[in-house]
């Protein structure tokens, strides 16, 4: 049996709870027990009243929640980050119906004399460690549990390069030399929506399927481009991690983001314009700014709107304060840009981001995250990311 204590502490971008205290774990049957930082994090906890979400926030957590949590009963959680499949349990609730980021965190039951503990798997990113705890931690929150008593959750923050041996190990590097990458939401793009099955650079694939897969295409000009697509969700400073990956092991030369984020200007509608940018602000007013590879793609391109980015760990701490601090300051939020931007400068690659404007924090009664799966949402999507398809081909043309 190993023992560790471990010192509670609070995240950097959020106000500290009253309380600090020590963790005394007693580990049985653990091998890397003893490898526990010393340092424990105690999430944000985000309430229905004072969120951007309202009443739906707990709709918005609950299908996050591995299932064994919803189901068993722990003294405690802990956050990590590992990305640990074959090992460990995966959750009920998965969505293995969609070719891309469907893998979600996995768990592991550490037996303890006090009861169990249960460390929960995630992608070793500082945000997304960060955010799944606070999701937990909103879970646990609400009133579904009052006067009940409920697990601690801590989390420990993951090396800045966690994820780096992964990608190296993964099938990655198989992908080859390419001069344009295209990441996000490559499965939705007319282009990448056909009969080519996608490649895996392996001749056969894992039980636990390969984390990337690929379509590639030839410019004229004699340009390699390659639309990636990502098993599991790289959330956060992983999409830093990524850019660093792809200028190691393929040599990228632009780096091109489509996914979705949310506005902070009351004006926008969802699900009916594409943001862009150049700039990123972070919580601690710190401003990254790079000139976008997609500058000249854009111009003219009706639905279309430039603004300032946001990129913060966790969508737990859009709280209607927080909305009414940065509205004057940023237009979108989400957790990725400002990463890879900053790892895109750092690597001389090219960046740009087109990305689905999915909800408005200033604004209450729109569509937003819980809604997706609406069949007038993923229409206007579909003809959102037409938009943004006819984008990357003005693009290919230009640059």
């Amino acid at each position: 049996m190993a023992t560790t204590t471990a010192t509670v502490a609070h995240s950097s971008h959020f106000p500290p709870q009253v309380h600090e205290k020590l963790i005394h774990l007693e580990v049985r049957d653990v091998q890397d027990a003893r490898d526990i930082p010393d340092t424990l994090c105690t999430p944000i906890t985000a309430s229905s009243s004072t969120h951007t979400m309202g009443p739906v926030l707990l709709h918005y957590v609950l299908p996050k929640v591995h299932t064994i949590i919803q189901s068993d009963d722990f003294v405690s959680i802990l956050v990590v980050g590992s990305h640990n499949r074959a090992s460990a349990l995966v959750t009920g609730n998965e969505k293995r119906n969609k070719p891309f980021n469907w893998q979600r965190p996995t768990a592991t039951v550490l037996h303890t004399p006090e009861g169990n503990i249960l460390q929960l798997n995630v992608l070793p990113g500082r945000a997304y460690v960060e955010h799944y705890a606070a999701l937990l931690s909103t879970y646990f929150g609400g009133d579904n549990f009052t006067g009940t008593p409920v697990p601690t959750v801590h989390y420990l923050p993951p090396a800045i390069d966690a994820c780096a041996s992964i990608f190296a190990n993964s099938n990655l590097p198989y992908l080859g030399t390419i001069d344009i990458a295209i990441l996000g939401y490559v499965d939705k793009l007319p282009r990448c929506i056909g009969t080519d099955k996608w490649e895996t650079g392996v001749e056969q694939v894992s039980d636990e399927g390969e984390l990337f897969a690929w379509k590639k295409r030839i410019l004229p000009d004699g340009r390699v481009v390659a639309f990636i697509g990502c098993t599991a969700c790289y959330w956060g400073d992983i999409g830093g991690q990524i850019i660093r990956a792809l200028k190691v092991h393929n040599q990228v030369e632009k780096a091109i983001y489509i996914g979705k984020l949310g506005t902070l200007d009351e004006r926008h509608i969802p699900n009916s314009i594409l943001a862009t940018g150049s700039c990123s602000m972070f919580p601690d007013g710190s401003v990254v700014e790079w000139d976008s590879v997609l500058e000249e793609a854009v111009k003219g391109a009706s639905g279309v709107v430039h603004g300032v980015h946001f990129t913060g760990a966790t969508s737990l701490s859009e709280t209607k304060e927080w909305t009414r601090e940065w509205k004057s300051k940023a237009d979108w939020v989400d957790p990725e840009i400002g990463h890879m931007a900053m790892a895109s400068l750092e690597l001389g690659v090219g960046f740009g981001f087109l990305h689905v404007v999915s909800d408005n924090l200033s604004r209450e009664g729109l569509e937003g995250l819980v809604d997706e799966r609406k069949a007038t949402i993923v229409a206007d999507r579909t003809t959102l990311l037409e938009l943004a398809d006819a984008v990357l081909e003005r693009y290919f043309s230009q640059d």
